[in-house]
């Protein structure tokens, strides 16, 4: 019965596997953050006097 580990071998693709994993989280997180940003400037409210809404 001849039994290896095999552990090192595969250590390449499984770190390669976790940094595309993360990649595509922050991929997301960025593309999420960009609609929100996007979505406030197009959607903000305009004052009729022009100020920042501080009373005077």
């Amino acid at each position: 019965m001849n039994i290896a580990f095999q552990g090192l071998a595969n250590l390449g693709n499984a770190l390669l596997l976790m940094l595309l994993g993360l990649v595509g989280i922050f991929v997301v997180m960025i593309v999420l953050l960009a609609v929100i940003v996007l979505l406030n400037k197009t959607t903000e409210k305009k004052d009729k006097d022009g100020g920042d809404g501080a009373p005077q």
